[in-house]
This record gives C-alpha cells, structure tokens and sequence, in this order.
C-alpha cells in the first residue's frame, strides 16, 4: 500500500505520526486517501497502535474495534461532574482486566476513524481514562498520541433530543472538537485536498457543491 509521495499533505501527516508525539486531525472531503493514510500507518508504524471506531461498521473498515467495545463506555451522556466518572472512581466503574489495564498503559498511538460521529462527552471520557490508566494525569490523554481521522461534513453524532439538551449544558457542540481536553491541547488539523477517487473534475465539482450546500440547478440538471 503507497502513500502518494507528492502529496504534502500526506507527507506533513506522516512526518507529525511517525517522529512526533503531537496529536493529528486528519480530515478531507471523500476520496481523498484518508483510510489509505489510516492503513499505511497501520502497516508502517513502529508505535504500538490501536484503531477504534464508532460504530461496528466503521470499526470493520478500519480494521479495529469500537470505541464503547474497547474502553466499555457506557451509551449514556457521559457528564464531567459524575461522581462515578472521577479519577478516583472511574476504575471501580470500568473494572479492566490487567491485561487490558497493561494495553492501555502501553499503547503509544491511538487512531480514531469516522471522528465526526463521536461525541464531545465520549472524548473527555476516554482523555480521563488514558490520564488514570498512564498514570499521567498533568497531559491530555495521558501523554498518548491520538490520530483523529474523518470529515465533519459527513455524518454526525446521533443524538436523541433528551440526551441533546443534556449535553448542551455542558458542551457548545456535540461534535469531538468542543470536548473541553481540546483546550489543553494543541491540535494539528491536516486537511487532504487531492481527489483519488475521481477524475472527472466536473463531477468532482459538482460533490463539492452538494458537499457545501451550494449546488444549483445547472448541477442537479447535469445530475
């Protein structure tokens, strides 16, 4: 599997996971390589790595496990002022097995796909138990890298209207980026522009438009 060594992109990506310790959104419209940017550092990396997911699909496609599976989260809004959820509790909470406190502790590398569906709450979440797990509680995610691939114009979190206005009240926006870790971390965003997928550059401007809600009738006719 190659990596398009004249993309920048790519090479900016790539250079920040492999020599770096600094956390990376990967982000770009549809068929711009970002799951072939995913599998690469898969096949490449020295780091020890996980690759989560959030849902069953989307864990098959990146060819690793949930989110809620691998850190067992609960599916209810997961509030920063639970009592249950605090450093000193969240252990008794999540009761791990020490093989799986031990892959927590010693993962380097964690990769999330299809970030634009997991919610704001789940972020904060998994930052507490990678701090309580690494024993590192001064940096985000307990000193781990994470790697969050996806685009915020595809799909967004499900949300059903209690658990909504629930999360608004401590939470600007469900989306991953308002979690409040990201105020304590400097995110890299890395945004692929090339298109793979297709080489009708018409076609690739009509997505474009429908993709920022600005197609007109000249592209639904020619639709």
């Amino acid at each position: 599997m190659s990596v398009d060594t004249n993309n920048a992109a790519f090479q900016d990506a790539l250079n920040l996971i492999q020599y770096t310790r600094q956390s990376v959104f990967l982000t770009g419209k549809a068929g711009t390589g970002k799951s072939t940017f995913l599998k690469y550092i898969c096949n490449h990396t020295k780091k020890k790595h996980i690759v989560l997911a959030p849902t069953g699909l989307a864990a098959i496609n990146a060819g690793g496990s949930t989110l809620h599976s691998f850190f067992k989260i609960p599916f209810y809004p997961l509030l920063p002022d639970n009592p249950d959820f605090s450093y000193k509790r969240i252990k008794d909470f999540l009761k791990y097995p020490s093989s799986h406190r031990k892959l927590i502790k010693e993962v380097e590398l964690i990769i999330i796909d299809e970030i634009s569906m997991v919610r704001a709450d789940i972020i904060d979440f998994v930052d507490k138990i990678l701090r309580v797990y690494s024993r590192n509680f001064r940096e985000p995610f307990g000193g781990k890298q994470l790697l969050f691939v996806g685009d915020i114009y595809q799909l967004e979190p499900v949300i059903k209207n209690d658990e909504r206005e629930i999360l608004n009240r401590f939470y600007p926006t469900p989306y991953f980026f308002s979690a409040r870790v990201f105020g304590q971390i400097d995110l890299v965003s890395i945004e692929l522009q090339k298109v793979y997928r297709q080489t009708d550059p018409v076609f690739v401007g009509v997505l474009d438009h429908i993709r920022n809600n600005t197609a007109g009738a000249a592209d639904l006719q020619l639709l």
